[in-house]
């Protein structure tokens, strides 16, 4: 009997094993975890920011350290994209071009995946269109997650949430989002119930609200005779986790404050964030390190002009037009921050937003930027380039990329 105990010990720990693997839950892991995959896009801008160049060198730059699936709708385009990725020598085999029958770019927002370690499956989540900001019901993105799933197979867990993934940013145990973006897509939900779905669904064990986002994401008229695009309140913009256990965060400098009424208000919102971020604790009850990045001083960016018909009618839904008419004179403002970039295996890519002719405090901000980010992932390549284009149309180089986590 004494020689049986260690073979039934042996064989108890063997089924104990097979067991807790079978229930390990899904998360959605950090974004310095291990990729099998990041999702892209390319194809037409609807609203006529010419961002085509801009996002080959993210293409380009993404497929150089992991597989790139690359979303298109139209062939021709497909075509002239992928001969110009072959003139600037990218690697083509870890291109996958990937066609569905609708337009969808800004792969953050509909399309997420959790993972238990040996299976990744799509977090879903209610479309909205970004709050029913834009005039766009043809915007057929809130059907990613059932196509991919015809399509490609990949299994679903809905959520019943309206969100999107631009709106959630994760580290290994703790989630940060804004609040003011939570209640206003889930009418009728108490923050509670919606913290409670993203805690269980996300596998975190708590989330740090922060009440407002700035304007530089609000979409239409944003303050006074600015105006410009925007996700309206995602988190990607302004803040991220740098590890475990420190936050980056986004200030506008006391220098650049009272150029414009937009950097006096975003001097306010960031300084409110700022404060949240100081006091918030990690599961551990230990407060986080901040770094701070100041924004570009957006008065440096923006560009008169006059509010025509395509913009008053295709970005603005009727109660967003208070205030404004056709012909009126307006600023146009991109929607740029440098905390919207992606990380990924071997690399993390960000905005660079000095020009010549610009003043050396801005070409110190693209310094402190690059610096943060060799501090924090010495490991990875830290690829800067001009992808103004992309913040011409609403977001960033982070809100155009989504990662499927490795699996074994």
């Amino acid at each position: 009997m004494k020689h049986l105990i260690p073979i039934l010990t042996l064989l108890i720990a063997s089924c104990t094993t097979t067991e807790e693997k079978k229930a390990t839950p899904f998360s959605y892991p950090p974004e310095w975890a291990p990729h099998k995959a990041i999702w892209t896009d390319f194809n037409f801008e609807p609203w006529g920011f010419p961002s085509e160049e801009a996002r080959l060198t993210l293409i380009a730059t993404l497929a150089k350290h992991v597989k790139t699936k690359v979303v298109y709708d139209n062939d021709s385009l497909m075509q002239a994209g992928m001969k110009q990725l072959q003139e600037r020598v990218a690697n083509m085999d870890s291109i996958e071009w990937v066609k569905l029958p609708y337009w969808s770019s800004w792969m953050r927002d509909p399309l997420m995946f959790i993972t238990n370690g040996s299976e990744n499956k799509i977090l879903d989540f209610e479309w909205s269109c970004y709050g029913g900001i834009y005039g766009c019901d043809e915007d057929l993105r809130g059907l990613l997650s059932n196509t991919l799933q015809e399509l490609k197979g990949y299994q679903k867990d809905s959520t019943g949430l309206f969100f999107e993934g631009g709106a959630i940013e994760v580290n290994t145990n703790t989630t940060i989002a804004y609040k003011a973006l939570a209640t206003q897509r889930n009418l009728g939900r108490t923050i509670q119930e919606v913290e409670q779905i993203l805690l269980d669904k996300l596998g975190k064990e708590q989330i740090i609200w922060l009440d407002e986002f700035p304007l530089i994401d609000k979409p239409g008229i944003k303050i006074d005779n600015f105006f410009g695009q925007g996700a309206n309140g995602h988190i990607d913009v302004t803040t991220r986790f740098l590890n475990d256990t420190s936050i980056l965060a986004t200030v506008i400098s006391e220098e650049d404050r009272n150029k414009n009424s937009m950097l006096a208000y975003d001097y306010e919102v960031f300084q409110k964030n700022l404060a949240q971020l100081k006091a918030a604790k990690q599961p551990n009850g230990k407060p986080y390190h901040i770094e701070t990045i100041e924004a570009p001083d957006y008065s440096l960016f923006g560009f008169p002009y006059q509010m025509t018909e395509d913009l008053y009618y295709g970005l603005l839904t009727e109660s967003s037009r208070e205030g404004i008419s056709l012909g009126d004179s307006i600023v146009m403002v991109p929607a740029l921050e440098y905390a919207n970039f992606t990380i990924t295996n071997g690399v993390v890519i960000a905005s660079e937003y000095w020009k010549e002719g610009m003043p050396e405090s801005e070409k110190r901000k693209d310094e402190k930027l690059r610096a943060i980010l060799e501090k924090y992932f010495p490991q990875r390549h830290i690829f800067t380039y001009d992808a103004l284009a992309i913040n011409w149309d609403g977001g960033g180089i982070h809100c155009r990329t989504q990662q499927e986590p490795r699996i074994n």
